[in-house]
């Protein structure tokens, strides 16, 4: 594909509600643009967008993909997202790398859950945003009542219909393209304009008019005076009031059937804003420079680890140009790479290029460690860029080996795994001695756990994982122990008195003594600590490590020939477990903020569920529709809570949670935990 000047270059990213239609929207896109010669369909699997086995089997997309097109001398470069919540980490790198976001809409179900999800996280990105009503053709479809819909799921925005309907569900034959005034009828040919429709047709076009002329104070000026816009007038409006927020284009179509779908194009190459009006912030809140001269800089958004094509970056380049054979660095290392492999991206097709310009979307391959979300820029500059932000996981699961084989290579396939995905990571929980794989969904877990199996030929026994309590004493205990073993060789002899006392939150472990007169010699005292240190590990409440306690010897015997390093471990550790047992030893949970978004009319349920789980309330905040608690849970009681909230408010709700601190367990409760922590030691 030839390169395109960054003015030439749109780039738009695809959101929505799950099954809205988006990947099949990017393939009619395809075909009528000639960049394809047949449309594929999502139900064999044969679309350019979803070519992963599993995504073909589940029938939804389950990762960002990336196709393009030239249309009017303009390459248009589309990011399909997954349109369910777990995969959000692909709708944040697919939104930080385009200049607008198309949310598509189903014209029977109205907007959904995922509509207003969609709506949310773009105005938190600032970008400007169209929305397509598709599936115009299906029986049931209603275009005022989408509308409607639209209205209450996107408060503030000032929706602007481009399109009005020819006919619908089942008659749906056509779209009026209010900007050329032409229609776009079933079979991509443009005709007059439907005379039964002249009334809505004269009020639309004049809301649209009037949009384009409140965006450019020239215009409203002109407007105002009683005159006439040109099409070139109205257009640039049009493409300011977009690129500014004051506009939300609204567009319908049949992406099955390809109606409306020439005319989405026009509009869209039209308004988009340009790949040279894209901003990417630096730290000291200036912009990199631009063109085709400035410095190489380039944001990675997509890692593949392909056990045949090795890694794969997808970049978008801002400034400069990559250029095969060029130099690079990333933002986390110090070693320059070069570039040796280039490729233009069309789903899982790869095109070698030569070099990938500023504005455009494209590939590289063969770089030593480069994952989603770092920067790529020459080797001679240093920006410091500010990057995407990613969500704390919501959703976890323990892994362990299904065989010994497996054993040896699930960590490094875990590692290649979380690297594909900016919001997987790979936990080791010294509490519980498991290896936790956390995400953001239930679904999206499951599905990197499938990729385990299918895509590194690793086995793995999933299972919920267990809470990390920790262990500590409430207040001040002591004891003295003494070992002594006698048998027909060397004996061994050591007396310990031993004082435990509580510590402030999060201090740790501190060691003293108070040995004076050498009832005890220093150099035995590191083998007491390391005695106390080891039942430490394995706690003496319901076997978690213990913190936040001081331990003191402040007395004790020794003998001059039984005394030695091992009497002193034993005394140590039993000693300690007496001392912490008069110290009233007791249990810690991990305690979660929670930032919970629901809509109004749920507030009810989600406050009693939180006082059912031992949560909180700190306080609450209003947005449009919408109630925010902040809140604060045992970890214990929040595991699986994404289930639940989706069960209270019907899919509506959304949550964040950040790790606080740790806090006493209830005494009513430590029974239950040391019972069931028993019991899993039985069955191990």
């Amino acid at each position: 594909m030839a390169e395109f000047p960054m003015s030439n270059i749109r780039n738009i990213s695809l959101l929505g509600h799950s099954r809205s239609g988006k990947t099949t929207l990017v393939e009619s896109l395809l075909y009528h643009s000639g960049a394809v010669p047949r449309m594929g369909d999502t139900a064999d699997g044969s679309t350019v967008c979803d070519f992963d086995d599993e995504e073909q089997a589940r029938g939804i997309s389950l990762s960002l993909a990336v196709a393009s097109l030239v249309h009017n001398d303009t390459k248009v470069n589309l990011v399909d997202t997954p349109g369910d919540p777990s995969f959000l980490g692909e709708v944040i790198s697919g939104v930080s790398v385009t200049e607008m976001t198309l949310i598509l809409v189903d014209a029977v179900a109205g907007a959904e859950v995922g509509t207003g999800l969609a709506w949310a996280r773009i105005q938190a990105e600032g970008q400007p945003v169209a929305i397509l009503v598709n599936k115009m053709d299906r029986e049931n479809a209603d275009w005022e009542r989408t509308l409607e819909s639209l209205e209450e799921a996107c408060p503030g925005a000032m929706l602007v219909p481009f399109h009005l309907p020819v006919g619908q569900a089942l008659d749906f034959r056509g779209v009026v393209d209010l900007a050329a005034e032409a229609a776009w009828m079933d079979g991509g040919q443009t005709s007059d304009l439907p005379e039964d429709l002249s009334d809505e047709i004269e009020e639309a076009r004049m809301v649209l008019v009037e949009a384009a002329a409140e965006s450019d104070d020239e215009l409203m000026e002109k407007y105002l005076e009683g005159e006439d816009l040109s099409a070139a007038e109205i257009q640039k409006g049009l493409a300011a009031g977009v690129a500014g927020g004051t506009i939300v284009p609204v567009f319908v179509c049949s992406a099955t059937a390809g109606i409306g779908v020439h005319s989405l194009l026009d509009r869209l190459v039209e308004v988009a804003p340009r790949a040279d009006q894209a901003e990417l912030p630096l730290a000291d809140g200036g912009q990199p420079e631009a063109g085709d001269q400035a410095p190489a800089l380039a944001l990675t958004f997509r890692t593949i680890i392909d056990r045949y094509r090795g890694r794969i970056n997808y970049v978008r380049v801002f400034s400069g140009t990559l250029a095969k054979g060029g130099m690079v660095k990333d933002s986390d290392s110090a070693a320059a790479e070069p570039l040796v492999n280039l490729h233009a991206v069309q789903g899982n097709d790869l095109d070698n290029l030569d070099a990938i310009g500023p504005g455009d979307i494209g590939a590289v391959s063969k770089l030593t460690g480069v994952q989603s979300g770092q920067v790529l820029h020459d080797a001679d500059s240093e920006p410091d860029v500010v990057l995407p932000t990613y969500p704390n996981p919501l959703f976890s699961m323990a892994v362990a080996p299904a065989t010994q084989a497996d054993s040896a290579k699930l960590g490094q396939s875990l590692s290649q795994v979380a690297e594909e995905d900016p919001t997987l990571s790979v936990v080791n929980i010294p509490e519980t001695k498991q290896t936790v794989l956390q995400g953001i969904g239930e679904i999206q877990v499951d599905v990197a756990l499938k990729r385990l199996e299918t895509g590194f030929g690793v086995g793995v026994v999933a299972s919920t994982p267990k809470v990390p309590y920790m262990e500590t004493v409430t207040r001040v205990g002591q004891a003295q122990y003494r070992h002594k073993k006698q048998s027909s060789g060397a004996g061994q002899f050591a007396e310990v008195h031993m004082r435990v006392e509580p510590l402030d939150r999060g201090s740790g472990f501190e060691y003293e003594s108070e040995i004076y007169g050498g009832a005890i010699s220093s150099v035995y005292l590191p083998s007491i600590e390391k005695g106390v240190k080891q039942v430490m590990d394995e706690g003496v409440v319901a076997g978690f490590p213990a913190v936040d306690l001081k331990v003191v010897v402040f007395d004790g015997k020794e003998h001059p020939v039984d005394s030695k390093d091992i009497a002193f471990q034993i005394a140590g550790r039993e000693v300690f477990k007496m001392a912490a047992s008069e110290a009233g030893a007791t249990l810690l949970e991990p305690i979660y903020s929670m930032d919970i978004s629901v809509p109004e009319d749920c507030m009810g349920d989600i406050m009693g569920d939180l006082t059912n789980r031992r949560g909180r309330v700190l306080g609450m905040e209003q947005e449009p529709n919408r109630s925010v608690v902040k809140a604060e849970a045992p970890f214990a009681e929040i595991m699986r809570y994404g289930t639940d909230l989706r069960s209270m408010t019907q899919g509506r709700g959304t949550y964040e949670i950040d790790f606080l601190h740790y806090e006493e367990v209830p005494k009513h409760l430590v029974a239950k935990v040391v019972e069931d922590s028993k019991a899993e030691e039985e069955e191990v």
